[in-house]
């Protein structure tokens, strides 16, 4: 009987998997199996952003500052795998809103591949996510960049820790249209639980998307209160 029962699943997922071959989230390519094409792990591994000497926010590549700089920014650095288009667009957002959470094992192994390449991100004590407001997380189910620092934290071996709340629902930054309306939207957004003790403790904070920096920044400055000796960030892709 168990026997019939794996060969019906087989079945029955072969038949599927005609009607509607699988495709990689990240380009439409259509695979045999799984979530991401090879060329876009490949992509996941290898393009890699780095920070602006001037202010540390993700640099894109051959341009020599971020452009930001004059906008206050408390993090040390951020690191990004990519920019803001496809595969990483893609993958963000079946992962946030198409119930994707597999792909957060894809995307934070990339994420922690980066962390270990990066002495300063490498060298951190806690790996800590963007929190959710209670009410997001209830509509959603899951806190993406939870998914996402878990992974990292499983594959780098640093500890995880949620000392963030969000106790403001803020509206989604990308639809706000300048930094200085993300950053207003961001202020007072976040608490650190207390009884927390951060002092001297090198954070990093991961979260799915960089666009100005306001969340990162708003979260960070929180920590930093607390006590932490520095925070850095860990996207997944920077506007």
């Amino acid at each position: 009987m168990p026997a019939l029962a794996a060969r019906l699943r087989f079945l029955s997922r072969a038949f599927w998997d005609f009607l509607f071959p699988p495709v990689c989230f990240g380009c439409d390519t259509e695979i045999e199996s799984g979530l991401v094409c090879e060329s876009c792990c490949t992509r996941l591994a290898t393009n890699r952003l780095g920070v602006c000497p001037r202010c540390g926010r993700p640099l894109q590549p051959r341009i020599p500052t971020c452009g930001r700089c004059q906008t206050p920014f408390c993090l040390d650095r951020v690191r990004a795998l990519g920019s803001y288009a496809p595969p990483y667009s893609s993958l963000i957002h079946a992962l946030k809103y198409s119930h994707k959470t597999r792909l957060a094992q894809v995307l934070g192994g990339a994420l922690a591949g980066l962390v270990e390449s990066d002495p300063e991100l490498k060298g951190a004590d806690y790996i800590c996510p963007v929190p959710l407001h209670r009410a997001r997380l209830r509509e959603r189910g899951y806190n993406q960049s939870g998914l996402l620092a878990a992974e990292v934290a499983v594959s780098t071996g640093l500890s995880l820790v949620e000392p963030l709340v969000r106790v403001r629902n803020t509206g989604t930054q990308t639809s706000l249209p300048d930094d200085e309306a993300r950053t207003d939207n961001m202020r007072g957004a976040f608490r650190v639980k207390s009884g927390v003790d951060l002092r001297d403790r090198r954070i990093v904070l991961v979260d799915d998307v960089f666009t100005s920096g306001a969340t990162l920044d708003a979260g960070g400055r929180q920590l930093l209160k607390a006590g932490a000796s520095a925070v850095l960030g860990l996207v997944v892709a920077a506007a």
